[in-house]
């Protein structure tokens, strides 16, 4: 009995995986889509060893050349080192943008410049910094399961997108069993394995569905890759593999016109394709999502998935393309079934709305594509939403009701670590605006070493003051270039290790034009584990100015120059 049950039990283990090793990804049928726009494919929000990914950059690199991605993101925390990398590699487009930790969550950052400032941590900072550079913006797994990843920022300005799908949290979400047959599952089928090991993204797509009613918001997929798994706090294995991460799920982008070949203009129209939401996620290791198509077009108008476009008599809404035999397509109006098919759908418009597909495999929880929305809204209604999605406009700093210091003075005195170099005359009597009086930072911020981690130039008033009744500092202030500086307002904390100070901090983004800028003081922040959760104003004992390696690069030489330093 025992060689039977062992038997058994030993074809239906063969038995599966043969399954297993012999499941092939379903195949599409149906007309090229005429839609009149050029596709790209591609996968966003990938880490190297610039950070915490498993594989450098040139690895990751040859991994998407592999998968035959036409654009690759690679999107190291919070910084842009592969930027030089950034173009074509054999024809796969490069873009080098960022994940930026913030206090309300993690960002994804495309299409920006290399600053020589370091992004501050605050999700309102890092937002400023990408959409003012002209980049886009995505919230990053933003209902992740761990809390300091996931998004709170749900009420930030801006124009901003998030990801529908991301790895990190599908990892979180699929739980130890179903991993342990992911990894079980890997060595037969990678593409397989993967696959099984997604969770239906229903929370994701309702939040979408919550922001969308009130402003245009673009959706992507974010691999998350880092083909690195961590076993212990010092060892890992490269699991799962770049080039079979990016087969799993892809970003389509539709363009007006081919690639030019051109590297920095190619960048930018992929990462405005993004940011608009001219694109759709497709599943492509169940099925090859290339030729999805999404339109509403009548006799003399066409809009695709990002646009905006009044309704008519004769506006239709048609979904399809190249799709698996058993695909059922679903158009959704505000997030809610308002049509289906199954080898499309073709149907007239029902009214203003955003108007969506999903397009779903049975068996399979998670859908094979989710498009992007097409905007169905009078003029008045859609310029609205733009308003809605608008930077709001910078406020007029307010006037300084007392001097920091008396006129004349200036408590203000520069200091710096052993190997920073700072210019010990801060005061410059005709610098400031209209040639008033200004205090100067010149500075050659210093590299750490073992024995001198932490590098520092800085102004500081060391005046014990009582600030009781204030809101906050008003200054103006310029630079010769744009940099992050450190306001920090120390108060006293006898549990702090820090001199007996807690420091609280914000960060001002400085420009070569003058600039009027308040700090009010319930902005700035403590990281001190010890807090005493406020900032006791009556016991304020330093005012300090200062870039260290948070702020700026090190090495980095430069000059600041701060005025009118007031309180309000």
């Amino acid at each position: 009995m025992r060689r039977r049950v062992l038997g058994a039990f030993a074809v239906l283990l063969v038995g599966g995986a043969l399954r297993v090793a012999l499941w092939r990804p379903f195949s599409v049928a149906g007309p090229l889509p005429d839609d009149g726009f050029v596709r790209v494919s591609g996968v966003v929000h990938v880490h190297t060893s610039l950070s915490d990914g498993g594989g450098t950059a040139a690895e990751t690199i040859a991994a998407g050349k592999a998968a035959g991605l036409g654009f690759l993101a690679l999107t190291d925390h919070n910084n842009l080192d592969a930027k030089p990398l950034e173009g074509y590699h054999d024809g796969l487009l490069v873009v080098v943008g960022t994940e930026i930790s913030t206090t309300a969550g993690h960002i994804v950052g495309l299409d920006i410049p290399d600053p020589i400032y370091r992004f501050s941590g605050d999700a309102t900072d890092a937002l400023a910094d990408v959409l003012g550079a002209g980049g886009v913006a995505f919230a990053a797994h933003p209902l992740n399961l761990r809390d300091d990843f996931r998004w709170t920022g749900w009420d930030l300005p801006g124009a901003w997108g998030m990801e529908l799908i991301n790895g990190d949290s599908q990892w979180r979400e699929a739980g130890s069993w179903r991993l342990l047959s992911t990894a079980a599952l890997y060595g037969l089928n990678s593409r397989y394995a993967l696959l099984k090991s997604l969770t239906p993204p229903g929370a994701d797509l309702a939040r979408w569905d919550a922001l969308l009613a009130t402003r245009n918001v673009a959706g992507i997929a974010g691999a998350d890759a880092h083909s690195r798994l961590p076993l212990t706090r010092r060892t890992s294995v490269r699991f799962p593999a770049y080039a079979a991460t990016f087969t799993l799920a892809q970003d389509h982008v539709l363009l007006d016109r081919p690639l030019s070949g051109n590297a920095e203009a190619d960048v930018a129209a992929v990462a405005a394709a993004l940011g608009r939401g001219r694109s759709y996620i497709g599943l492509d290791a169940l099925a090859p999502a290339a030729g999805f198509s999404f339109v509403a077009e009548d006799s003399g108008r066409r809009a695709t998935m990002g646009d905006t476009t009044r309704d008519g008599p004769g506006l239709r809404l048609r979904a399809g393309g190249q799709l698996p035999s058993s695909a059922q397509v679903v158009l959704l109006k505000d997030g809610q079934p308002f049509a289906q098919g199954t080898a499309g759908v073709d149907h007239t418009s029902g009214g203003p709305g955003v108007y969506r597909v999903e397009v779903r495999i049975p068996g399979w929880p998670v859908p094979w594509v989710v498009s992007n929305p097409i905007y169905i809204f009078t003029e008045p209604e859609a310029e609205a939403r733009r308003q809605r999605a608008q930077w709001p406009a910078r406020r007029p700093a307010p006037a300084a009701l007392a001097a920091f210091d008396p006129l004349g003075e200036s408590t203000l005195a520069a200091e710096h670590d052993p190997s920073s170099v700072v210019d010990a005359a801060v005061l410059a009597p005709h610098e400031g605006p209209d040639g008033r009086p200004a205090s100067r930072l010149f500075f050659r911020l210093g590299t750490p070493t073992r024995d001198h981690p932490y590098v520092s130039a800085a102004l500081v008033s060391r005046k014990a003051r009582d600030l009781q009744g204030r809101t906050g500092l008003v200054m103006a202030v310029k630079s010769d270039r744009a940099y992050r500086l450190w306001l920090q307002v120390r108060d006293e904390n006898p549990a702090s290790a820090d001199d007996g100070t807690e420091w609280w901090f914000a960060s001002i983004r400085t420009s070569p034009e003058w600039t009027r800028v308040a700090i009010p003081f319930d902005r700035l922040r403590s990281v001190n584990p010890k807090t005493d959760g406020r900032l006791d104003l009556n016991k304020v004992r330093m005012v300090v100015f200062v870039l260290d390696q948070g702020a700026v690069k090190p090495g980095t030489e430069g000059r600041i120059w701060l005025a009118d330093l007031g309180l309000y």
